[in-house]
């Protein structure tokens, strides 16, 4: 079974052109768990317009955090959180609300599923037309077998990234002290897991003014803001030891 894992927040604009790509992948007994943030737009009338079973809806309210200042990056890794907690699959999957899956992400990565605790792909990048602009983002795997190094320079998209279940109990809860979820769960996955990489685009990410998605963008944080979120990472890393 699997578990789409997906945080929702004012994503009217494209959510149905991703609910659209993932559904048709997925069998009767999958399901897609949608986290919202309290979305003010039409995103959940779009999301209960589709009267599918297999869709199963969560209502989320932002959490402020004591370590760091609002963000909609944060308020993303909680909503994710919400989202993880109740997948039942054997298999997870996260998604964002406005990317679109290729045809063949399921098909491609379930099967790796079944020998790696972990698949990351790469990805092509979208504008908010939907106009390909990068058809690789990545030239090589990126994913250094180096914990510190990934520490240093994260190359973790949640978005292409998906896990089996025994790695899924490894990385809830998400500590307070961690800022991105992407980070927290692909070092996980390198601490106590095994990991494969897939060179083949298997989402159109969509980069843009309408997303909180910060890959392909230049981070607009400090020098001691990154030492600090890397620092408590580490910590909480070294901490969830068992």
């Amino acid at each position: 079974m699997i578990s789409v894992c997906m945080a929702t927040y004012n994503g009217e604009r494209f959510i149905k052109e991703q609910l659209d790509s993932i559904l048709c992948q997925l069998s009767e007994e999958d399901e897609i768990i949608i986290s919202d943030d309290g979305s003010t737009d039409k995103t959940l009338e779009i999301i209960d317009s589709y009267n599918d079973k297999r869709i199963k809806v969560l209502h989320h309210k932002k959490e402020e955090n004591v370590y760091f200042k609002k963000s909609n990056v944060l308020f993303a890794t909680k909503n994710f959180e919400n989202a993880l907690k109740h997948a039942v699959g054997d298999y997870v999957y996260l998604s964002d609300q406005d990317d679109i899956w290729c045809e063949n992400k399921i098909e491609e990565t379930k099967k790796l599923l079944q020998k790696y605790d972990f698949v990351m792909s790469n990805f092509s990048i979208i504008n908010d037309g939907g106009l390909l602009k990068q058809d690789f983002f990545y030239e090589k795997n990126p994913i250094n077998s180096n914990i510190l190094f990934s520490l240093i320079h994260p190359h973790f998209i949640g978005c292409c990234c998906c896990f089996n279940r025994n790695l899924l109990k490894r990385i809830l809860p998400f500590p307070d002290r961690i800022y991105s979820h992407d980070l927290w769960i692909g070092l996980i996955a390198q601490r106590f897991g095994t990991i494969e990489y897939v060179n083949t685009p298997l989402i159109k990410h969509r980069v843009g003014d309408y997303n909180s998605s910060t890959a392909c963008k230049k981070s607009i944080n400090s020098f001691i803001f990154k030492i600090k979120y890397r620092f408590f990472v580490l910590l909480e890393l070294m901490k969830r030891s068992y």
